[in-house]
């Protein structure tokens, strides 16, 4: 058996979408994603996995992302690491971008990315919170009124409740975990993934859990590097503008060249 040492040497109010009228198939799962394309880059794998096996797999949303730095970028008022020169709107085709239009792009880009591992519209929920502000009780509250459409048993996964800096990706990590102590017999399927970055920070070893590498199988090396091209594609003339990988471009390179994820539990 490879030790948790040997392991992590080797990385280096809420509103929700109407859920679909069809019948339900398997156990159903939500995979909790503070802003539009952590799905992707802290799931990846695991979204199709439970695809494949048939769980009724659910997105919930908690922002969608408009205080990102990437609208200043497309706005033409700095210079993206990505592009690497700036961006004229005028003659690229599309007006500069208001928060709004911002979300609007980043929740098309999520959308597509589930599409490629089997998860339709119908299956991703937007609970509007405020981006950067998401406090543990908001997401709480939006994780219950979305398992409560779904049924008593609920499999829960979300962004490390620890490792990570986000404030937004710790609140949702932190709701996952409280709904585990305070509702152990419904919530008691919960997993957390680590995201890219943080593969190999120290504070790994304060969890105690079992931390494990999720590698991809060849249908699912494939469905996830589709997913996170999406977050590539730029076509501003028809709201496409790759805020994803305008965002954190090393992240998505990556994950594009070995797509695995870093999972741990309570």
């Amino acid at each position: 058996m490879v030790s948790r040492r040997q392991l992590l040497a080797g990385l280096a109010t809420t509103a929700l979408t109407p859920l679909a009228k069809e019948a339900a198939t398997g156990r159903p799962i939500i995979f909790v994603s503070p802003h539009p394309d952590d799905e992707t880059l802290g799931f990846n794998v695991q979204l199709w996995r439970h695809v494949a096996a048939s769980r009724d797999v659910h997105v919930l949303t908690l922002t969608r992302g408009t205080a990102t730095r990437v609208r200043a970028e497309l706005n033409g008022e700095t210079t993206p690491v990505w592009w690497k020169v700036r961006h004229d709107p005028t003659l690229e085709g599309y007006a500069p971008l208001s928060e709004t239009a911002v979300g609007t792009a980043r929740m098309a880009e999520q959308q597509a990315a589930c599409a490629a591992v089997g998860i339709g519209a119908d299956r991703i929920h937007d609970a509007k919170l405020q981006d950067g502000k998401v406090t543990v009780a908001q997401a709480k509250a939006a994780i219950i009124a979305l398992a409560d459409r779904l049924g008593a048993d609920t499999g829960l996964w979300a962004p490390s409740y620890l490792v990570d800096n986000h404030p937004d990706h710790l609140a949702a990590g932190q709701a996952v975990q409280a709904l585990g102590r305070e509702q152990p017999t419904r919530f008691w399927d919960r997993r957390y993934v680590v995201a890219r970055p943080y593969w190999s920070d120290p504070r790994l070893a304060q969890i105690a859990g079992e931390v494990y590498a999720s590698a991809a199988n060849a249908t699912e090396r494939d469905r996830t590097i589709n997913a996170l091209r999406c977050y590539g594609a730029w076509q501003p003339q028809r709201g496409a503008f790759a805020i994803g990988m305008h965002s954190v471009p090393e992240t998505f390179t990556a994950l594009l060249a070995d797509p695995k994820c870093l999972v741990h539990k309570d």
